[in-house]
């Protein structure tokens, strides 16, 4: 979960008292729609510093006059254009998207427009739209310009995107999808003998007698994560089964038509070593 600390490195330019005001906010949206992980975290964090200028804009400078009749905004009825102009750290845009994203939430955003760039209602509509619209898969997948198209329509500010990006993923905790060096065995202790100690790469441990899934823990999903290195998926080694590790198994499951439920059972753990 993003701290004070790192939100000070990654947008430098935000006021201390913004940043401390806004940081529960943005915490609890990014839990409550699996933004989740250092790589999910980075790339929505980059998205956002760049669409707010690092959080100090939730309503868009601009009149919002140039929207007025975009069909494609859903922007049908007089006044639309200024009326629903971009709001809070996503800028949310037009009148389809508030009808929508409103809708979602349970909140009157078309009535109530300006709700959309109040910090309670703005961090909830961003982890909103990120999850609807797939980024936390592109995330995983370091897809950060198919992210910006996605929020951009196109590539506008890409360049400073790319900027906050590349902090963000200087100044972020770490977690399964970090790239880190495998550590060392340890020896089996005998009050667990079945433990198995990591694989190499020709070597197929033995299967574990329990499926491993996201949340599971130990040098079991150390093997699994090894080999899937070994195998070019992009996951860190580190024994904690997270959303990164949960990306690669389904990649893998498509590729060897074994389903795509990100669960590691006897037979996909048998596959990875086949």
């Amino acid at each position: 979960m993003v701290t004070d600390d790192e939100l000070r490195q990654l947008m430098p330019n935000c006021p201390a008292a913004t940043r401390l005001d806004y940081l529960p906010f943005i915490q609890e949206a990014m839990a409550d729609f699996e933004i989740d992980s250092y790589l999910r975290e980075t790339a929505c964090l980059a998205q956002l510093a760049h669409e707010s200028a690092e959080l100090r804009y939730m309503e868009e400078i601009a009149s919002g006059a140039a929207y007025e009749g975009r069909k494609d905004l859903g922007n049908t009825q007089p006044g639309d254009g200024k009326r629903y102009k971009g709001r809070g750290p996503i800028q949310l845009t037009g009148r389809a998207n508030y009808i929508k994203y409103g809708g979602l939430l349970g909140l009157d955003l078309v009535n109530n427009p300006t709700l959309a760039a109040t910090k309670e209602v703005g961090f909830r509509v961003a982890g909103q739209f990120w999850k609807l619209n797939g980024l936390n898969e592109l995330a995983d997948l370091l897809q950060f310009r198919l992210i910006t198209k996605r929020i951009n329509g196109g590539y506008n500010g890409l360049d400073d995107r790319l900027k906050y990006y590349q902090r963000a993923r200087k100044v972020m905790t770490r977690d399964d999808t970090a790239t880190i060096p495998m550590p060392m065995p340890m020896p089996m202790p005998m009050s667990n003998p079945d433990a198995v100690p990591p694989a190499t790469s020709s070597q197929r441990p033995p299967y574990p007698g329990a499926s491993l899934r996201q949340g599971s823990k130990g040098i079991n999903v150390s093997a699994m994560q090894q080999r899937l290195r070994d195998l070019g998926y992009q996951v860190g080694v580190d024994g904690n089964f997270g959303p990164g590790t949960t990306t690669a198994v389904v990649a893998f499951q498509q590729k060897k038509n074994l389903g795509s439920d990100g669960v590691v059972e006897a037979d996909t753990w048998a596959a990875l070593w086949s």
